[in-house]
């Protein structure tokens, strides 16, 4: 059956990158928190952290002809059929049922030995 969601990068325009995954509503607290981590750098870059962020959650299926979608979506009605979780780099929020700022989402979800000396 898969466990569907949708990850949706805002950056303030008027259309959004979604990263379609079949497989990720089982984990995605701890993989959307450790990719936080890995994109901090760039984090004040919605392009550049975008492209980490996604480049993190499918490192191990990259080459794989299944699990993993991207698309566009435009304006702000993000009712895509699955779970769908904002990744809002305008206010620096992760957006599931209600905004969490993307430090206390790491603090929250992320490995201690993540959080502990990595805040995004």
């Amino acid at each position: 059956m898969g466990a569907r969601i949708n990850f949706v990068f805002k950056d303030g325009t008027d259309s959004s990158v979604v990263l379609y995954s079949h497989w990720g509503q089982d984990s995605w607290e701890p993989d959307l928190a450790e990719a936080l981590v890995h994109a901090r750098p760039r984090i004040n870059d919605s392009s550049y952290g975008t492209r980490m962020i996604i480049s993190y959650l499918i490192q191990h299926n990259i080459l794989d002809e299944t699990g993993y979608g991207i698309y566009a979506v435009h304006g702000d009605n993000f009712d895509l059929g699955e779970q769908t979780v904002v990744i809002d780099f305008v206010n620096k929020t992760v957006i599931d049922n209600h905004p969490v700022d993307f430090q206390d989402f790491v603090q929250a979800y992320g490995p201690k030995v993540l959080t502990e000396h990595a805040v995004v």
